[in-house]
């Protein structure tokens, strides 16, 4: 048995867009099922079987005829739909507080026991719309993996010698062709599609570096690299600060270090913007700079509020978000990357987390578990190929 396919989304509507891609029929209207609960908070139970990860003698024909027979009894009310994935999985969702889920679930054990597999290892019972979250990831994953494995990334050494001689090239050659924009959008459940709230600006280093000096990997040199991100800054800076594109930026997000803070081309750019312009940047310093120098970050943080900017803290991972007192920092903005690792923080993430509503912005979002998570949260801001433009 398979769902019906649901109407086509709106192609505004990225969420299911990015499934739709993919083709299989099952997959996208499961989709759309966990984004419309999510949007009405409409209650919803859910029962993953993990057809693709049992033993081959269940993936035999009779084997599929009983298992159908067992997940029957949640078919018959009249809300109930029975999803198979391109893996092989099959989701079945019902009403919620049904207790067609128990005898299911009874026959289920009885079957997986009689062929030597482990319940608990095979189906998962999951809430609508409350983990909606795992529901999502569970498409994406019967899908194959959501990104060809990247290239290896350069090997060759980064010394002194090579930042100067890409500090001479950099001299004359043009920044344009390295140059990203990548908006930070705002994504509401049920809503017509992402809305761009502002445009970052950044250098792609490692693009620009593979070009000017092939072979080198900035990265592995921490020093060297931080040296780079500076003179890229005020490269970047020195292009934005002329009066006729000052005129026409709108909303921008600048990623700088403490230190760029004080460069002539920052104090340039800052001079040509007026007090409304200034509250229309939002200005990022990473997680590292405030662990690194506590008292140069709360310097800068007094600056950007005093010239009347945003300030956000970049870079932020699951790892570092519960040793920091996110409320108590002297920030308007928490940018938040996104991996599974979130998901396992439980309450500390709550409280964690900046408690107004627009604090966070979730990036690294190239998956729709993602947002869905984010949407848990209450996080409407996003960043990432899901809702345009790559999100690292």
């Amino acid at each position: 048995m398979s769902a019906n396919l649901l109407n086509p989304p709106q192609a505004a509507n990225m969420l299911t867009a990015a499934l739709a891609r993919t083709g299989p029929q099952d997959a996208l209207a499961l989709a759309q099922l966990v984004r419309e609960a999510v949007a009405a908070g409409a209650e919803r139970q859910a029962l993953h079987l993990r057809m693709s990860g049992l033993n081959d003698r269940l993936k035999a024909e009779h084997h599929h005829r009983l298992v159908r027979e067992a997940l029957e009894p949640l078919l018959r009310p009249s809300r109930s739909r029975l999803f198979e994935l391109p893996n092989g999985d099959l989701v079945a969702v019902v009403p919620p507080r049904s207790n067609h889920v128990d005898v299911a679930r009874a026959a289920l054990d009885v079957l997986l026991h009689a062929d030597g597999e482990l319940p608990g290892q095979a189906y998962t019972v999951l809430r609508l719309p409350q983990q909606a979250a795992a529901l999502l990831a569970v498409v994406e994953d019967s899908l194959g993996p959501a990104n060809a494995t990247p290239p290896p990334a350069p090997s060759g050494s980064f010394n002194a010698a090579g930042l100067a001689e890409l500090e001479r090239v950099l001299g004359s050659a043009s920044l344009a062709a390295h140059l990203r924009q990548r908006p930070v959008c705002r994504l509401r459940p049920g809503g017509m599609g992402p809305e761009p709230e502002w445009q970052e600006y950044r250098v792609a280093t490692e693009e620009l570096c593979a070009t000017l000096q092939p072979g080198a990997a900035p990265a592995g040199t921490p020093w060297l690299h931080r040296r780079l991100k500076r003179l890229l800054d005020r490269r970047l800076l020195a292009e934005l600060a002329r009066p006729e594109d000052i005129r026409q930026m709108g909303r921008i997000g600048l990623s700088l270090t403490v230190q760029g803070l004080t460069d002539p081309e920052f104090l340039r750019l800052d001079s040509l913007l007026g007090q409304d312009a200034r509250r229309q940047v939002t200005l990022g310093l990473s997680v590292a700079e405030l662990l690194a120098d506590p008292e140069g970050f709360t310097f800068a943080a007094s600056f950007c509020r005093t010239r009347g900017y945003r300030l956000a803290l970049e870079q932020v991972e699951a790892a570092t978000l519960t040793l920091l007192p996110i409320d108590g920092l002297p920030v308007d903005l928490l940018k938040l990357r996104w991996s599974p690792a979130l998901t396992l923080l439980g309450p500390r993430l709550t409280e964690a987390l900046p408690s107004h509503p627009d604090g966070v912005v979730l990036t690294g979002v190239d998956r729709a578990a993602a947002i869905g998570w984010g949407w848990e949260l209450g996080i409407t801001l996003f960043q990432g190929s899901l809702v345009g433009g790559r999100g690292r």
